[in-house]
């Protein structure tokens, strides 16, 4: 796991969509979707489910956001 995917995992969960998290990090879309996907695949979980109004943590992302934000911050 590497530590730009847990910051991307961050922005986007706090954003609460991929284009406004890559807005804030200054990367493209494709690119923080990739991380992401990346990461899911690595853990073997769904960490969000993508909805038409933006990307929702799942249970899993949930206790990842809490983890993930001790590591980043």
């Amino acid at each position: 796991m590497e530590l730009q995917h847990l910051h991307t995992f961050n922005a986007v969960a706090q954003a609460g969509s991929l284009t406004k998290a890559a807005q804030t990090l200054h990367l493209s879309q494709p690119a923080v979707s990739a991380q992401i996907k990346a990461l899911e695949v690595e853990m073997g979980l769904a960490l969000f489910h993508r909805t038409a109004r933006g990307m929702e943590l799942t249970d899993s992302g949930k206790l990842l956001l809490e983890q993930a934000r001790d590591v980043v911050h």
